[in-house]
This record gives C-alpha cells, structure tokens and sequence, in this order.
C-alpha cells in the first residue's frame, strides 16, 4: 500500500498538492461535519460488529435496502425513499431516471450478493446521523432485545 501511495504522490503535479489539498490541512472543519465523522465510524463499528458476529454482510445489504426502501423489497417496487438517499451521491444525482433504475436493478437486485462490503459502505456513507440511529434501533436494538 505504501509503494502505491507514494507513486501517487510522485506523479501529483505540485500545483494541485498547494492549491488543492494542503487547504484542508490548515483549515478548520466544520464541527458538524466532524461529529458525523465520528459517529458514522462509530455507527458503522457497532452494525458491521453485529452482522458479522450473528450474521453476515448479506444479511446487512439486505436489511439496509429493505431500510432505504422504506421497508419495501425490491421485488415489490423501488420506492422513492431509495432514489432520494442515493441521489446524495453526486454522481448518482446526474444519472436519468432511466440510469438509476439500471444502476439499483444491477447492484441491489440483480448483482446483490457480490461486493456486499463495499455497497453496505456505499449505504452507509449516504445515511445521515439521524438515519443511522433509526436503522440501528429498528434492526439491531429490536433484534436485540
């Protein structure tokens, strides 16, 4: 990974590293932001500790889309709930309607089983603080007790 990193860094015209990332370096974060940060690597530690203990990633992009879906299954319908969470997504915002329903048929519907890390991440990443909570206490807090 190192070796990776540092080719990357060779080849970053000095330019883009001065005007384009060393800004952030010395510019205060906004302390919204910051406790987001945090308490999605809080929320996403706690949910992934769960499913992977009792269950499996499966299990989670399975509940996470039934969640997003306003707890309709795909089979049924997508529901608009679904289209505005990934339309936080910038690029997923420019798609057609078209595009987004191709894009949640082969990810979510079709193709469900592979990269179930990396679509459970994807999900995650585009809950809010609020909506995190809410998943957490209907699908782990309930199972739970």
């Amino acid at each position: 990974m190192d070796l990776v990193d540092n080719k990357l860094w060779r080849n970053m015209p000095v330019d883009v590293f001065i005007n384009h990332i060393m800004p952030f370096a010395y510019k205060k974060q906004n302390v919204i932001l910051l406790n987001d940060i945090r308490n999605f690597v809080f929320d996403y530690q706690l949910i992934t500790d769960y499913y992977l203990y009792d269950l499996n990633e499966f299990c989670l992009l399975v509940d996470l889309i039934l969640f997003c879906n306003n707890g309709i299954s795909l089979v049924e319908k997508v529901d608009g709930s679904l289209y505005d969470i990934l339309d936080r997504n910038i690029l997923f915002r420019n798609f057609s309607f078209e595009e987004k329903d191709d894009f949640v048929n082969q990810q979510f519907y079709l193709n469900i089983g592979s990269e179930t890390q990396r679509k459970n991440k994807f999900l995650l990443s585009l809950l809010n603080q609020w909506e995190r909570t809410r998943f957490i206490n209907e699908f782990l807090i309930v199972d739970f007790e």
